[in-house]
């Protein structure tokens, strides 16, 4: 089974850091989520930042995966590198319904 990876035609719209993260922003009425861009995943997306190319590009990514044993929408963020997907920061992991 191959490896899960964002190809070309999974790409959306180009946003920058900014953007992803206003949309990313967590508002949570009760305070128990970090009023912070990925909320409780923040860190991680901190992580994901500091191992891309300093003024990178990142686009938008949906795909529907085949996991094997059932299948997934997978949804985030990628960075593009010379033009192609690279790295990725998956936000939605979702199982679909069988057909």
């Amino acid at each position: 089974m191959p490896e899960f990876a964002v190809t070309s035609q999974h790409l959306q719209e180009a946003l920058s850091v900014v953007e992803i993260e206003a949309r990313e922003r967590v508002f949570d009425p009760l305070g128990t989520v970090p009023d912070l861009p990925f909320g409780h995943l923040n860190t991680a997306w901190q992580d994901f930042l500091v191992q891309c190319e300093e003024g990178a590009e990142f686009r938008r990514f949906a795909a529907d995966w085949d996991a094997g044993w059932c299948r997934e929408r997978r949804e985030g963020y990628v960075e593009m590198v010379d033009g192609q997907p690279g790295r990725f920061f998956m936000t939605l992991c979702r199982t679909l319904p069988e057909e």
